[in-house]
């Protein structure tokens, strides 16, 4: 398999809705709005009729190009509103639009709130969306056997310093790990992964590391203080030669030359096809102290970083 490492520095690609699709994007979304206000925002999927949102159906199947067979990653612009209940209905709307939404935890969550809350670390449990650390290079499929085609991270608002995204192809990993063809047979072997928040009762499966699609293209499942903990939760330690690929795997990924940065900027929406790129993000500080619970009443302005996020497969 012949990888060209220079094709993967390109900027990464930002698109913005036409006026005509985000109009229809609104209707969508006062339509989908609960009803009933017991009921929490994402319940109940976003639906348009093609032949009445004919602007938004194309725009929407080209972004699914895109990061299906192009890019694989982009941002979208243009989101940007005032209140918290709004930002979240309208990633909600655009979202379920764009695919079907994957339930995200144990309590049913389709989307989840990524903010720090001021508690336990991810060494103690917390799923990476809870804190505020950063360096953990991952995808999020890692707690789903089944993969994650599209991942969105939609930016409420940005920390007080801090909180890069930093974004992975899989592709460049994997051209760059070629002159170690050890390294890349061990990753190709399966590994403890655990479904950590995903249900009450913990589960663990097996996965490869590195896997290829029907077309060849890299894939990638990886965040490895859950392998780690999951392999202890199985009592089947990691062997020497499990550890020194994955030291090999996590000094790739430390490399500048297959990473690209990027500061999401209040109402930026990230979608990257997720089993075909890894991410994490800096280290962050926020203005005000952390709170478990945000009220949907409060301005963006006000909060620390926030983002939503969403997993979707294709319909």
């Amino acid at each position: 398999m012949n990888i060209n490492i220079s094709t993967f520095h390109h900027e990464i690609s930002k698109v913005r809705l036409s006026k005509t699709a985000f109009n229809e994007l609104l209707s969508a979304k006062a339509s989908s709005e609960p009803d009933d206000q017991t009921n929490r925002f994402d319940a109940k999927p976003a639906y348009i009729a093609p032949h009445h949102s004919q602007t938004l159906s194309a725009e929407l199947r080209n972004i699914r190009k895109i990061v299906d067979h192009e890019k694989h990653v982009l941002i979208l612009d243009g989101f940007k509103v005032d209140d918290l209940a709004g930002f979240k209905s309208l990633i909600w709307t655009f979202g379920s639009l764009l695919g079907a939404p994957m339930v995200q935890n144990h309590l049913g969550h389709r989307v989840i709130e990524v903010y720090d809350r001021g508690g336990k670390s991810i060494e103690e449990g917390a799923r990476y969306h809870q804190t505020r650390q950063g360096a953990y290079v991952h995808n999020d499929g890692v707690s789903d056997p089944l993969p994650i085609d599209y991942l969105i991270l939609a930016c409420g608002q940005k920390a007080l310093l801090g909180g890069e995204s930093i974004l992975i192809d899989a592709s460049a990993v994997y051209a760059e790990l070629m002159a170690f063809p050890e390294v890349l047979e061990e990753l190709k072997c399966d590994f403890y992964f655990e479904n950590r928040g995903m249900a009450e009762e913990e589960q663990l499966f097996k996965a490869p590391i590195l896997s290829f699609s029907n077309e060849g293209i890299p894939l990638i499942r990886y965040f490895r203080v859950y392998i780690e903990s999951a392999h202890i939760k199985a009592g089947a330690p990691l062997t020497l030669a499990q550890i020194h690929a994955l030291d090999f795997l996590d000094t790739v990924l430390d490399q500048s030359s297959v990473q690209h940065r990027v500061l999401l900027e209040p109402g930026q929406v990230l979608i990257s096809a997720d089993n075909k790129f890894l991410h994490t993000r800096t280290h962050f500080i926020d203005k005000s102290a952390p709170r478990l619970e945000i009220d949907d009443a409060v301005s963006l302005k006000d909060l620390n970083r926030y983002m939503l996020r969403m997993w979707l497969r294709k319909r």
